[in-house]
């Protein structure tokens, strides 16, 4: 009748762990142009252990966007990390703890693990719902977008700046175990090898 009462205890990653995702929904629309907005949607994501933090802009829950802000967030780390830690979309979890075929195939394209957190479990990535919890009451309030490219730039430079040491942080999130001769980190050594259209 009555639910057991949960008990918390404090969580420590080790570097590369994991990256904790959330789909953080903005209060107002995004100007795209010749007057006209779009309701937009930002896929966000944080390091586990050094708590560097990203996000995509993209304009609907659909299995094409969340992917493709999944992947734009890890171009902005320039590496990957061991896990991939989720809520149950969707689009994304297909029931019982299993991805979706596409989830799936972009793990497997990284050689990634993922694991969805039990509904209603929002504590389970707290990481990324203090981010989320910047997005909303930081770096929206009294702002203003021209376009979807500002909006990104603005949300990057934003993360960038909340992250004391960005270089120094960037390169301890990142794992030793993480096999990618071909990825370079974004912010320690310039561009990386995913391409994610710009921005």
């Amino acid at each position: 009748m009555f639910l057991a009462p949960r008990t918390f205890q404090r969580t420590i990653y080790r570097p590369g762990e994991i990256c904790q995702f959330d789909l953080w929904q903005p209060s107002r629309e995004i100007a795209v142009g010749h007057g006209q907005t779009r309701k937009g949607y930002v896929v966000v994501a944080c390091l586990g252990y050094s708590r560097v933090g990203a996000g995509a802009l993209v304009f609907s829950k659909e299995v094409e966007d969340l992917l493709w802000g999944i992947a734009r967030c890890l171009w902005s780390f320039g590496a990957l990390p061991g896990t991939l830690v989720w809520d149950r979309k969707g689009a994304l979890h297909a029931g019982g703890g299993r991805p979706t075929d596409a989830m799936a195939g972009l793990c497997g394209q990284l050689k990634s693990d993922w694991y969805f957190c039990e509904a209603r479990d929002p504590q389970a990535k707290g990481a990324v719902e203090k981010l989320q919890q910047y997005f909303e009451t930081n770096f929206e309030p009294g702002r203003q977008f021209a376009n979807p490219l500002d909006f990104q730039r603005s949300s990057t430079r934003g993360l960038r700046r909340r992250t004391l040491a960005p270089t120094a942080a960037c390169a301890a999130g990142r794992s030793t175990a993480w096999p990618r001769s071909s990825m370079r980190c974004a912010r320690c050594r310039g561009a990386s090898s995913i391409s994610t259209g710009g921005g």
